[in-house]
């Protein structure tokens, strides 16, 4: 009977770690995408803080402060999603050592 059962345990402790590195690799995704998002976003507002200082209307401090203020949801988003990636994959690595 117990033989059985250590069958059994070490199936369910091989399904464990096969879902701990599928979570792994989803939470890796999250990271590249927050990654990418946030790199994408500085360009922009860098490209912007430029296109608007360089025209008359606006002095270099005032297109910084219109540039950031216009690029920060979506560095707090970007930073929102590869924090989410990071959880899912210290998560993955809580269950993956607490198995047994």
């Amino acid at each position: 009977m117990a033989g059985g059962l250590e069958g059994w345990r070490d199936i369910v402790d091989e399904q464990i770690l096969k879902d701990a590195r599928r979570l792994v690799s989803v939470g890796t995704f999250f990271i590249i995408v927050g990654w990418v998002f946030m790199i994408y976003a500085l360009i922009a507002g860098v490209l912007w803080w430029i296109d608007l200082a360089t025209r008359d209307t606006f002095n270099v401090f005032e297109a910084l402060a219109i540039s950031a203020s216009a690029i920060g949801a979506p560095l707090f988003l970007s930073f929102l999603v590869a924090g989410f990636g990071y959880a899912l994959r210290l998560f993955a690595l809580y269950v993956a050592s607490k198995r047994a």
